[in-house]
C-alpha cells in the first residue's frame, strides 16, 4: 500500500502532541485563576509582618522537630497507603487458587507509591482531584471502576473522620461563624453521604437491577452497568466486620498522625503546645485547602494558618512562620515525594512523562474536605 507523503511522520506527530499540550496549560483559566489567587493570598499573608521577627524566629525554629513533623507526614501517607490496600483487597486470596489466580494483586509498596504520586500531584496542580484520576490510572490492572470505588470510600472515610473532630472541638472552641457555616455542612453531607452508602451496600442488588433498567435506555447503557457493578466492588470492605474495623482504625490513626504533625510544629517554635489548636488548626486546612485553588496551594495554606492560629491571638508574623514550616513539612514533603513516586512508576511502566500526562487531566470526582494537607 503506497503512503501519504503529506501524512506526519512519527515525530512530527508527537511534536504537534506536546506543542498543543503546551498551549492548553497556558490557556488554561484554572491554572491562572489558582497563580493570581496565589499572590493574593500571600499579598495578605505579608502584610503588616514584622519580617526581622519572622526571619529571627524561622532561625530560632528546632529543625529537629521539623524534621519529625516531615516524619510524621511520610508515615500518614504509608498508613494511607496500607488503607487503600485493604479497600482494594478486603479479603485474602483462596489458599485453594490456581497459580496466577488471586495471586497477582498490587503490592503495598507499589499501593503506596502510587498514593505518594496522587497525593503529590493533588497538591501541586490547581485542578480538581486530578490526583486521584492518576491513582485511578496508575492502578487501573485492578479494574479502573473498582480503584474509583475504592477511592470513594476512602473519601468518605476521611470525611467522617473530619466531621467528628469538628463536633469534638464544640466541647473547647467557640467557633467563629465562617467555619461554624463549613462546620453545619460537613456534618451534615457526612452523615448524608454515610446513609446513602449503608443504604446501597444494604439493597446492593436492588440498587444495581434499578441501574441496570435505567442505563439499558441509554446509549452505552449495558456497559455503564458493568462499570457501576465494579464501582460498587470498591465498597465491599465496608460490608465486611473484620476489614471495615481495620480501615476504620487506620482512619483513626491517620487523623492522629496529621494532629501530631501539627503539634509538632508549635515544639519547633517554642510556642506553647495545645492539642486543640492543633486539632482546630488540621480541621481548617482539610476545608480551605480541598478546594482546587492556587498551585502547591502556596499563600491558601499560609494564610489559613495565620487566621487559625490568630483566634487564639497569636501574632501575623509568629503565624506566617508556623505556616512556613508546617509547609515544609507537610505538602512540601509530599509534593517531594510524590515527583519521585511518579518517576518510579514512569519508569517501572516504561512510559514516557508524556503518556502519563494523558491521566492528568480534570475529571469530576466528588469533592472531599479531607485532602488539605495531603494527610
Amino acid at each position: 500500500m503506497a503512503s501519504n507523503p503529506d501524512a506526519p511522520t512519527d515525530s512530527q506527530a508527537l511534536d504537534q502532541h506536546r506543542s498543543g499540550r503546551r498551549r492548553s496549560w497556558w490557556l488554561n483559566r484554572r491554572l491562572w485563576l489558582g497563580v493570581i489567587l496565589s499572590i493574593v493570598c500571600l499579598a495578605l499573608a505579608v502584610a503588616d509582618i514584622d519580617f526581622d521577627a519572622m526571619v529571627a524566629a524561622l532561625r530560632s525554629a528546632n529543625l529537629a522537630w521539623v524534621a519529625l513533623a516531615a516524619g510524621l507526614a511520610v508515615a500518614t501517607g504509608l498508613a494511607k497507603g496500607w488503607r487503600w490496600r485493604l479497600l482494594l483487597y478486603p479479603s485474602l486470596p483462596a489458599a485453594s487458587s490456581p497459580p496466577g489466580k488471586g495471586t497477582d494483586r498490587i503490592s503495598l509498596p507499589r499501593l503506596t507509591n502510587i498514593w505518594m504520586a496522587g497525593a503529590g500531584v493533588n497538591l501541586a496542580l490547581p485542578l480538581p482531584r486530578v490526583g486521584d484520576v492518576l491513582r485511578v490510572y496508575l492502578a487501573g490492572e485492578a479494574g479502573k471502576a473498582r480503584v474509583l470505588g475504592t477511592i470513594a470510600a476512602e473519601k468518605l472515610l476521611d470525611l467522617v473522620m473530619l466531621a467528628l473532630c469538628f463536633l469534638g472541638l464544640l466541647l473547647f472552641v467557640a467557633m467563629p461563624q465562617e467555619l461554624a457555616q463549613r462546620q453545619l455542612s460537613t456534618v451534615g453531607v457526612a452523615a448524608l453521604l454515610t446513609v446513602a452508602v449503608i443504604v446501597v451496600l444494604w439493597q446492593r442488588q436492588r440498587v444495581l437491577a434499578l441501574a441496570n433498567a435505567l442505563l439499558q435506555r441509554t446509549p452505552a447503557g449495558e456497559r455503564a452497568a458493568a462499570s457501576m457493578e465494579k464501582a460498587l466492588q470498591g465498597l465491599d470492605a465496608l460490608r465486611q466486620p473484620g476489614p471495615l474495623l481495620a480501615v476504620s482504625l487506620l482512619t483513626v490513626l491517620v487523623g492522629l498522625l496529621s494532629v501530631a504533625t501539627t503539634y509538632l510544629i508549635f515544639l519547633a517554635l517554642d510556642m506553647p503546645p495545645s492539642w486543640v489548636q492543633s486539632v482546630l488548626l488540621w480541621v481548617v486546612l482539610q476545608v480551605g485547602v480541598s478546594v482546587p485553588s492556587t498551585p502547591g496551594k502556596i499563600g491558601v495554606f499560609q494564610v489559613l494558618c495565620q487566621w487559625t492560629l490568630g483566634l487564639f491571638g497569636v501574632s501575623a508574623t509568629l503565624g506566617l512562620a508556623f505556616g512556613v514550616l508546617l509547609y515544609v513539612a507537610v505538602p512540601l514533603t509530599l509534593m517531594v515525594l510524590g515527583a519521585l513516586a511518579l518517576a518510579i512508576e514512569g519508569w517501572r511502566s516504561g512510559r514516557r512523562p508524556a503518556d502519563l500526562n494523558l491521566a492528568l487531566r480534570p475529571a469530576t470526582l466528588p469533592q472531599d474536605p479531607a485532602a488539605g494537607q495531603g494527610n
